[in-house]
């Protein structure tokens, strides 16, 4: 018997959330110009990094032994970067679309992949 029930939950959950990023990230400076402060918190950004890695750290268990594994943890380092050094330089910013962006590709070539196993 094929066991499909792998944890979907946790792919699930971090491509939402990396969604919601995105989201936050073009949202938050339309929000500032109408004077709404409040999503610009820092501790918004610092959710979003532990719900990222709660995701990948499930969705992989912890292990780098395939190619998905290792890619989802590259995206969230560099995610993670990009957000720590997001007020240096603009270049940053466009780092966090591309890592969320990867983070939520590679969720779902993950799902493909345990629905295939």
């Amino acid at each position: 018997m094929i066991q499909t029930n792998k944890i979907y939950w946790a792919d699930k959950l971090g491509a939402i959330s990396a969604i919601l990023c995105i989201i936050h990230c073009l949202a938050v400076p339309t929000f500032l110009a109408m004077g709404i402060g409040f999503l610009s918190n820092p501790i918004i950004a610092f959710l979003f990094i532990i719900v990222a890695f709660f995701s990948i750290y499930k969705a992989t268990n912890g292990k780098f032994t395939k190619g998905i594994n290792v890619f989802l943890w590259v995206a969230f380092i560099g995610f993670v970067i990009s957000i720590l050094l997001e007020e240096r330089a603009e270049i940053f910013e466009y780092g966090m679309f591309l890592f969320s962006t990867s983070i939520i590709i590679g969720h779902f070539y993950n799902m493909r992949s345990c629905l295939k196993s």
